[in-house]
């Protein structure tokens, strides 16, 4: 008897008969997409492949007028696109624009205070034609009323577009000057939300805001859970939708991890092949949380990242098993 292959056993290589490859492959991959189908190592090649390409996880936007739903995994780039470089490494970095959307994703994070972010994203998305396509919050951090205004014409300027999609007060700067201004922006159609940020020690301050905003963003990560008692459980509460800065906890996570193997339980539950994607996992499956957005100016891990935004969430107990890998290691 002949020894049995992997494509004796992939549909996608023999679908049923009567069914066309194509047609097997197309119902297939919306298959996987409503029933959260994800790749694992025991999964054929083939079905491997469409789970992979199943749509990332949706979160709504709670104080959406139109039930406006964003992907879970998105792209900061607080450190990455700062500074411009050599023509190869722009290119990779406008490649990551382009796989974040033709990845599934749409948030695209910047800030006035990142350097030349603003004006790098805003000649990306206008060169790849991808504004339409993307999500844009941005931020800035001014003292003064007329000087959040120039802030925040600069940035339409920068990213070369009419109107912002998200405009955040950062790091809490003279909020309460702001506030007003950016309600007269959403009022006028020229931004679509705001909110405030904060990635420092006195994240909990944002509560201050929380009945008056749309959007919140702070840092959180597998190894520091203190938005967990109440920025998450206050931004459920109260509708807020929640941006996750600096998931990797600007890379100390995955430092940590160099050189391990992933478990095989995470590969196999979760379908995470790095400590990235688990890092991303644990975010990701957090309830009160909209999208995550690690930065990166790789293309390929900007595909690792919106990979973990795929399939199946870990439930409570699956993202403290999460966390104890870091906790031991």
């Amino acid at each position: 008897m002949s020894r049995a292959t992997n494509s004796d056993f992939d549909l996608t290589a023999n679908p049923p008969q009567g069914v066309t490859r194509a047609a097997f492959l197309d119902l297939a991959v919306r298959s996987a997409g409503a029933a959260g189908l994800v790749a694992s190592s025991a999964l054929s090649p083939g079905l491997a492949l469409v789970a992979a390409a199943a749509p990332l996880v949706m979160r709504p936007i709670p104080k959406s007028k139109n039930g406006e739903m964003l992907p879970v995994v998105g792209l900061g780039t607080a450190q990455e696109f700062g500074a411009r470089s050599d023509a190869a490494s722009m290119e990779a970095k406008a490649q990551v624009v382009k796989q974040l959307i033709e990845g599934g994703g749409r948030l695209l994070d910047t800030a006035a205070s990142y350097s030349n972010a603003e004006e790098i994203c805003g000649e990306f998305m206008e060169r790849l034609s991808l504004r339409d396509k993307t999500f844009v919050a941005t931020k800035f951090g001014e003292r003064g009323k007329d000087n959040g205004i120039s802030s925040v014409e600069r940035s339409f300027k920068l990213l070369r577009t009419k109107a912002i999609d998200l405009m955040f007060v950062h790091n809490m700067i003279d909020t309460d000057t702001h506030l007003p201004t950016l309600k007269d922006y959403k009022a006028k159609g020229r931004i679509r939300y705001y909110g405030v940020t904060s990635t420092g020690g006195n994240q909990d301050e944002l509560t201050k805001w929380m009945d008056d905003i749309d959007f919140v963003e702070f840092a959180y990560s597998v190894d520091l859970r203190a938005p967990e008692k109440r920025l998450l459980p206050m931004a459920q509460d109260k509708g807020v939708a929640v941006l996750v800065a600096l998931p990797f906890g600007r890379n100390r996570l995955l430092n940590k991890m160099r050189g391990k193997e992933v478990p095989a339980w995470a590969r196999e539950e979760l379908n995470c092949h790095s400590y990235a994607q688990l890092a991303l996992k644990f975010i990701a499956g957090h309830p009160g949380v909209t999208v995550a957005i690690p930065g990166t100016e790789n293309p390929k891990h900007m595909a690792e990242n919106l990979d973990a935004g795929r399939g199946v969430m870990p439930d409570a107990k699956q993202r403290e098993k999460i966390a104890a890998l870091w906790d031991n290691a």
